[in-house]
């Protein structure tokens, strides 16, 4: 079928294929007329147009041109137009020497039309379609009659054809199969994938939208906390019982908890905005992770297993984000045990996060991660957010009901490559 390098287009391969195969056909199909039927054929012109299709073959294996024709709308349907006309009429030579119209293989102009119908626009295919059809009707009136070959007898012309028409139509069904499933079959994954695109093009809108009204809600709960802190230092001249300092002393301890609060929500919605090409060794990641757990959650005590991983993780801080919002959903059903492991897995990390919490309604593992469902296992915006952050780095995020030493619990799983996954590889 030729030779094909990774650099070649589409339309090059395919045309390539067609004339591999246009070129075997013709060459089994003459060899057993000649010996097999005893059809004496002008072998000389015969020869020519094969030695053309093979030089054409030859130079369109090797030819850089074709490669650089996507570049250029203007030359790309003008020249496939002449490459497919050009198969068109060595394939008409061919039929001129071996009956014309009435040769089975006639049926083989059609391949260039589907070549045609699948590259050339709407204009060049019509013109490509009329060009076919004005070489069948002329080998209709111009050709070698098939009685000057020397047919043995009608029976013979009979089997030549029937068993000729037999094996057009089989070979045809094959190409067809052979062209069109992958062409389906690639169409297909750039359908997912521009899908997948399409809906990670709209998280990223929901982030960007979520982490500006976190930013925004910030800035607007700034102002009278900043002055609610200030009254609270006036009112401390004002006051003089032991009472109202206390009042004052717990209310100066709440403030100082909404403004930390704050200060952290702004902090995680910039982190979910903002991506770097940073990566970071999976040791140092799960360490520092463990430590902004600990400062969340004093009371709680993270359970962290690596074994013998080395190695590092391609991911900015935003994905730090999604694994907190996983570990605080762990820590609010099962304060008294979390554990967070990683593994190896194929080319890039797992990480399972456990928790004896009691689990969660098997008719609603599915949903998790899904959507903002505030009933089930207390998850919400952040285990949302969690898996659309997943989801940017090529990841995925699955849970399941377990049995966790003993007791009934949830198991968060995060997949994730090495490095992050484009899409436009796909396409």
């Amino acid at each position: 079928m030729g030779t094909l390098t990774e650099s070649a287009s589409l339309e090059r391969r395919y045309y390539l294929s067609l004339l591999s195969f246009l070129l075997l056909l013709w060459s089994v199909t003459l060899t057993w007329f000649h010996f097999e039927l005893q059809m004496h054929f002008a072998h000389a012109p015969v020869a020519l147009v094969l030695l053309l299709f093979a030089t054409t073959l030859g130079w369109a294996s090797r030819s850089r041109y074709l490669n650089r024709l996507r570049q250029s709308k203007r030359t790309f349907n003008p020249v496939w137009f002449a490459l497919l006309v050009w198969i068109l009429v060595l394939n008409s030579v061919l039929l001129y020497y071996t009956g014309g119209s009435i040769n089975p293989l006639i049926h083989l102009l059609l391949l260039p039309l589907v070549l045609g119908m699948l590259i050339l626009s709407a204009l060049w295919f019509w013109a490509l379609a009329t060009s076919a059809a004005a070489l069948y009707g002329l080998l209709n009136f111009v050709y070698v009659p098939i009685m000057s070959l020397k047919v043995q007898s009608l029976q013979a012309f009979f089997a030549w054809h029937l068993h000729g028409s037999m094996l057009v139509f089989m070979l045809l069904v094959l190409l067809l199969a052979i062209v069109i499933l992958p062409l389906k079959s690639r169409l297909e994954a750039q359908r997912m994938a521009l899908g997948k695109r399409q809906n990670q093009a709209l998280q990223n809108e929901y982030l960007l939208s979520v982490g500006s009204l976190a930013s925004a809600s910030v800035h607007k709960l700034s102002t009278p906390l900043n002055s609610l802190a200030l009254l609270q230092e006036l009112l401390q001249s004002e006051v003089n019982s032991e009472q109202g300092k206390a009042y004052l002393h717990t209310a100066r301890q709440q403030l100082e908890v909404c403004m930390e609060a704050l200060q952290g929500l702004r902090r995680r919605a910039q982190e979910a905005l903002h991506s770097s090409d940073k990566g970071a060794d999976i040791l140092t990641f799960l360490s520092d992770l463990r430590q902004e757990f600990a400062l969340l959650h004093p009371k709680s005590e993270l359970q962290v297993q690596t074994g013998q991983v080395a190695g590092e993780l391609r991911a900015d801080q935003a994905l730090k984000l999604a694994f907190i919002n996983l570990l605080d959903n762990a820590s609010r059903y099962s304060p008294g045990f979390i554990r967070l492991s990683v593994t190896p897995w194929k080319q890039g990390w797992r990480f399972c996060i456990e928790d004896q919490g009691g689990g969660v309604a098997e008719t609603h593992l599915s949903e998790l991660g899904e959507g903002m469902v505030e009933d089930y296992h207390g998850i919400g915006m952040g285990i949302f957010l969690s898996r659309m952050i997943i989801e940017r780095f090529g990841g995925e995020l699955a849970f399941e009901n377990t049995l966790i030493e003993g007791k009934q619990g949830l198991r968060a799983t995060v997949y994730l490559p090495n490095s992050p996954m484009m899409l436009e590889e796909t396409l």
